[in-house]
């Protein structure tokens, strides 16, 4: 289960990832192992580590402490730090859940001021209408850096994707 938080209180309407399979990514090559990391938040803003499979670099991944942006930062002297903040690049943000709800005619986010967003009943619906509009399945292009993107959130880029969105 995928769980997205949304709010509307405050400046401007957010969402952010609670409960999610996210890929993970070495600042220092660039390589993303197939293997998913869970994301449940962090202790303390310390999500978890690992030694890239292709480099040998020790990479600790970091957030705001249980918020985006998640940052992956590389144990090699003079590197940059790669930053991804994940409802951006899954397209789980505010707007590209608008534009989700507009290409079905219904809101992806429920009503009130804060509450979840059920990711794989939103993306059952756009399967759903890709059916209905006898769509070919178009695979979506991913963003700079990322290679790889774990199951069921590939099958969310790849429905917006296909349904124009």
């Amino acid at each position: 289960m995928i769980r997205l938080h949304f709010n509307r209180t405050g400046r401007q309407p957010s969402t952010w990832l609670l409960d999610a399979p996210i890929f993970t990514v070495c600042p220092n090559c660039g390589f993303t192992p197939h293997e998913a990391l869970r994301y449940v938040g962090s202790r303390y803003g310390l999500v978890g580590s690992f030694t890239c499979a292709a480099c040998g670099a020790k990479v600790t991944i970091t957030d705001g402490d249980c918020r985006p942006p998640v940052s992956f930062t590389a144990d090699v002297p003079g590197q940059p730090q790669v930053s991804f903040i994940y409802e951006d690049v899954y397209r789980l943000n505010w707007a590209d859940l608008e534009r989700a709800g507009a290409a079905l005619r219904t809101s992806m986010i429920p009503p009130g001021e804060k509450g979840y967003v059920d990711v794989e009943a939103a993306l059952r619906a756009l399967e759903a209408e890709i059916a209905r509009l006898d769509l070919p399945h178009a695979p979506a292009p991913l963003p700079g850096g990322v290679t790889w993107v774990p199951l069921p959130l590939r099958a969310w880029l790849d429905a917006l994707h296909t349904l124009g969105v």
